[in-house]
Formats: structure tokens, C-alpha cells, sequence
């Protein structure tokens, strides 16, 4: 069974992206304020910085997840949006 994809939410689109790119930059800011705790030599940076380096990444996430559903939207529009084909899955019998 062939299923199109018309139109994307733009607000939850940049949502989602935004809350996928805060789960993977966790990881590297715990890296890093873990060597800021730990004394290693970084001189030109604070944490302050990385932390405002994280929060700037997740608002550019979001608004560039924004934008490409809205692109997606005016393009889809005009030539149909992404097909794609799926398969129907029985329930299991109880």
C-alpha cells in the first residue's frame, strides 16, 4: 500500500529536532564540563560558554527543522510530497 507524505507540522517538526540534537549534545557537554571539574587547561573557553554554545545549537535545531518543513510543505505542494510503502501487520491472536 503506496502512503504519501503531504504535509509536516513545521512547530513540531523544529520540536523534534530541537529534542533529538539536546539528547546527542548532552553527552559532549558532560564531556566537557567534566573536564572543566577535572582542571584541565582550557583557557579560552568557560563554561558558560559551552553551555551557551549547547543552548544556541538546540534554537539553530529548532528553527532549521522549522524552515525545512516549511520548504517541504511549498515544495510538496506543487509535486506531491515523498512516497513510500507500507505493509499491513496482522494483530497477534489472542
Amino acid at each position: 500500500m503506496k502512503k504519501r507524505v503531504k504535509h509536516i507540522a513545521v512547530a513540531q517538526c523544529g520540536k523534534m529536532l530541537a529534542a533529538i540534537y539536546f539528547v546527542i549534545s548532552l553527552p559532549i557537554l558532560a564531556i566537557v564540563l567534566l573536564a572543566f571539574l577535572t582542571g584541565l587547561d582550557m583557557p579560552s573557553i568557560g563554561v558558560g560558554m559551552v553551555v551557551m554554545v549547547t543552548v544556541a545549537y538546540i534554537v539553530i535545531m529548532y528553527l532549521s527543522g522549522m524552515l525545512s518543513a516549511w520548504i517541504y510543505n511549498v515544495v510538496a505542494a506543487r509535486l506531491g510530497g515523498i512516497e513510500y510503502t507500507v505493509n499491513e501487520i496482522a494483530s497477534p491472536a489472542k
